[in-house]
């Protein structure tokens, strides 16, 4: 691959220090909001109150934009542009995990120190909400017609807890017939350290993320399977034990490079320092080591194979201990990078399963096809990339974890997952854990990026 000439930081885009502290002011109010959702509703007063703050803090657009609601607090901001022929979606949630333990501070009341703002929520993901929404309230402010576009900004209340908010939401466009030229939402982001041998930083933008199926596998004694593979017992918990240890054994889920995947290395190479630039800018040739090494680390295994967990187990009847349980069900999860190579896979598990007489019926699937990293909303991404932060390298990638943007497959040309985060390796280690915690220094060059993403893409 082409290296791309690396500038030195202070040559990005960025905003004066008052104004870094006057947004930092703006969403330290956000992140003072106990956002985190739960079925009994007992922090509906911390939502409300941070809509209201939304409302107080972006005046133009609130007043501007036609608001759309879906559920109990997944709203969308739309801004309806001159000659419109596009749909752009920007998108990050607002609901946050609960505080947990090990805080040098309440994780509920940002705190500044040592020019990072430290408070729940300051990566996942209000830092990027704040500066979606100052981006297109400035953009307004400035009287920008949004040529050609129609602008969506949107936010789930419980994507944290995987809820229905943006489920709700994509419903209503399939019905309405709405597709956006592309969706960019939460996923990858600025970091150090996260390839082998490589010193710059790197933005990684998600152009896929694993897929999620879930599978209940069920015997019962009118199947009681081949004689000669069923333990002498006949107990159903025996029977699927053996199942599972067979399906865990197998080797049917097989490691291989995605296309995302092997870009990721292959565009990080040219930055490498010998020998791994030799290794990884001769993909092809070195590929088979590359794989047997990353198989050995369980983040990196991840990125190369679909994940099985069985994840749990019922059988017979608990007040009856004493009882041979005839029956068994167990329930199976699996992360697949691709749908085509799962549907091989599961064959290989039903055949297994077919052995003991078992029963598998799928029961989710979640799953949202990958987009191109050759395309035109990819490429603009890059460009943009290069132009606001011409210190780092920009590369494709998968994502293991997962988005609401996965829920809007079939609507999109386009969809990525990168929000222009700055972490260093304790900010991206705080994510869910303590101490969470953004540079105030990043927050204007997020709102400046936003800006040129609206106004190029």
């Amino acid at each position: 691959m082409k290296k791309h000439k690396l500038l030195p930081e202070s040559a990005r885009k960025n905003v004066s220090p008052d104004q870094n502290a006057a947004y930092a002011a703006t969403l330290k109010r956000m992140l003072d909001c106990k956002t985190v959702w739960t079925p009994s509703g007992e922090n509906r007063g911390e939502f409300l109150r941070f809509y209201d703050i939304v409302a107080e803090s972006f005046p133009l657009l609130h007043s501007r934009a036609r608001r759309l609601s879906f559920g109990e607090g997944c709203f969308f901001y739309v801004i309806e542009g001159k000659n419109a022929s596009r749909n752009i979606l920007l998108m990050s949630h607002h609901d946050v995990v609960d505080g947990g333990e090990g805080w040098d501070s309440d994780p509920f009341c940002a705190v500044e120190k040592d020019g990072c703002l430290f408070a729940r929520g300051a990566v996942d993901t209000k830092t990027p909400l704040f500066a979606e929404l100052q981006a297109a309230e400035e953009l307004l402010r400035e009287g920008s017609s949004f040529d050609g576009i129609n602008l969506y900004i949107g936010s789930a209340p419980d994507e944290e807890v995987s809820g229905e908010g943006m489920l709700l939401a994509a419903e209503h466009f399939r019905r309405e017939g709405i597709r956006f030229h592309v969706i960019l939402d939460e996923g990858g982001g600025i970091t150090s350290g996260m390839i082998p041998g490589v010193s710059a930083k790197s933005a990684v933008i998600a152009v896929h993320e694993k897929g999620r199926h879930h599978y209940r596998c069920t015997l019962s004694e009118k199947h009681s399977g081949h004689g000669g593979l069923n333990p002498k017992s006949g107990s159903a918990v025996a029977t699927m034990s053996e199942f599972i240890n067979r399906v865990e054994k197998s080797g049917i889920f097989k490691a291989s490079f995605a296309p995302e995947v092997r870009a990721t290395f292959e565009r990080h190479a040219p930055y490498m320092s010998f020998p791994l630039k030799l290794v990884f800018g001769n993909f092809p040739l070195f590929s088979p080591l590359i794989k047997k090494i990353m198989m050995k680390i369980p983040v990196a295994a991840a990125m190369l194979s679909t994940g099985c967990t069985f994840t749990t187990f019922h059988a017979g009847d608990p007040s009856a201990p004493r009882t041979k349980a005839n029956s068994a069900e167990v329930n199976m999860f699996l992360r697949c990078v691709r749908e085509d190579t799962l549907r091989q896979e599961m064959e290989k598990v039903r055949e297994i399963a077919s052995e003991y007489g078992i029963e598998i019926e799928e029961v989710m699937r979640d799953y949202c096809e990958p987009s191109s990293f050759e395309s035109e909303q990819y490429r603009t991404l890059e460009s943009l990339l290069h132009e606001n932060f011409p210190d780092v390298i920009v590369a494709p990638m998968l994502l293991t974890a997962g988005t609401d943007a996965r829920r809007f497959g079939g609507l999109a040309d386009s969809i990525l997952r990168f929000a222009p985060l700055d972490l260093s390796k304790q900010q991206y280690a705080s994510v869910h854990a303590a101490n969470e915690n953004i540079g105030i220094g990043n927050i204007g060059q997020c709102v400046l990026f936003y800006k040129d993403f609206i106004k190029r893409i």
